[in-house]
C-alpha cells in the first residue's frame, strides 16, 4: 500500500538529494537489512534509504527519532547527520559518516584473527567505554553484535545501525532478539542498560576464548563455569560474575577488565568448546 511521504524540507537537519535511478551505479550498495539499504554517497558519506516500511506512522516515528539522534555526537557512533530524499523531495532516509574499514580487522567478528591479545583487549575496552557514554545520554543499543561494531583504518571503533537504538520515548524499530538475552537466561526482567551490559560482556568474552560462548540455552551454571575457568584474578572473576548473573545495576565491563594484566593473564584463549562446558 503506497502513501504520500513527508517533504524532506520538514526537518531541522541538513539534507542531501540523490537520483534514485543512480542507486547501485553512482552510489554503490554497501549492504541491506530488514528496513532498507546502505549506499556509498562519496568518500566520506554513506546514505541509508528505507525501502521496506509499510505503515506511514511507523516511518514518521522513525524520522522523528532520527531528528533526535542526530543531536548526539560521539566519535565512536555513526549517528544520523542529515536526511536524504530523491528528486521528488520526499523523505527517504538519512546520511552518516562512511567508515573506511581496517582491512585486516574491519569489525569485531575479525578480532579472533588478531594474535595480539593486548590489542583485542584494547578494542573491547574502547567499545565498552563508548557504550557507557551513550548510556549516560539516555540511549540503549539493544542489538549488540560483532558486525555492528566496526574498526576503521585509523584503528577507531565505530558503532553502526544506530537508527534502531531506543532513545527518549522512541523504542527499537526492529525488536532485537538480544534485548531478551537476560530474560531468557534468568526468566526475569531487567533494565535495558543492564541487558546491554550483559549482552556486550558475552560478545566481548567471546573474543577472549576459543569456541562459542553464545548458546541457545545459556544458564547461570554455564556462566559460573566459564568465569571460574578464566585465567584471571579473583577480583576480575567477581566483577564478571556480577555482570553474568541476575544482579541489578551491573558494572560496565571496562571497570572489570581494567584490572586484567594482559602480560600475565589471558595469555591464551581458553577452549570453551571442550567437554567440560557441555
Amino acid at each position: 500500500m503506497s502513501y504520500v511521504k513527508d517533504s524532506i524540507y520538514h526537518t531541522s537537519l541538513p539534507i542531501k538529494v540523490v537520483d534514485e535511478k543512480k542507486l547501485l551505479t553512482k552510489y554503490p550498495c554497501l549492504g541491506s537489512g530488514e528496513e532498507g539499504s546502505v549506499f556509498k554517497y562519496d568518500e566520506k558519506t554513506a546514505i541509508k534509504v528505507f525501502e521496506f516500511f509499510e505503515k506511514r506512522e511507523k516511518l514518521t516515528n522513525k524520522f522523528a527519532k532520527i531528528e533526535e539522534l542526530a543531536r548526539i555526537k560521539d566519535k565512536n557512533f555513526c549517528f544520523p547527520k542529515g536526511l536524504v530524499g530523491y528528486l521528488n523531495l520526499k523523505k527517504e532516509g538519512y546520511y552518516m559518516d562512511l567508515i573506511n574499514p581496517n582491512p585486516s580487522c574491519y569489525d569485531f567478528s575479525r578480532l579472533d584473527g588478531l594474535k595480539d591479545m593486548k590489542k583485542v583487549l584494547e578494542y573491547i575496552m574502547i567499545a565498552d567505554k563508548a557504550i557507557g557514554r551513550i548510556h549516560k545520554s539516555g540511549i540503549t543499543l539493544g542489538d549488540i553484535r560483532d558486525d555492528h561494531i566496526l574498526i576503521d583504518k585509523s584503528g577507531e571503533v565505530r558503532f553502526v545501525d544506530t537508527d534502531n537504538y531506543a532513545f527518549l520515548d522512541y523504542d527499537y524499530d526492529l525488536i532485537p532478539g538480544r534485548r531478551n538475552w537476560f530474560k531468557r537466561t534468568y526468566d526475569k526482567e531487567t533494565s535495558r542498560i543492564d541487558n546491554d551490559i550483559f549482552v556486550y560482556t558475552i560478545v566481548a568474552l567471546q573474543h577472549l576464548v576459543t569456541g562459542s560462548i553464545v548458546r541457545l540455552h545459556m544458564s547461570d551454571e554455564y556462566f559460573v563455569k566459564v568465569i571460574n575457568a578464566l585465567d584471571v584474578s579473583q577480583e576480575v572473576k567477581d566483577g564478571l560474575r556480577l555482570i553474568l548473573s541476575d544482579a541489578e545495576n551491573k558494572p560496565h565491563l571496562n571497570k572489570v577488565l581494567k584490572r586484567v594484566n594482559p602480560d600475565i593473564e589471558l595469555t591464551k584463549r581458553l577452549d570453551i568448546s571442550s567437554t567440560y562446558f557441555r
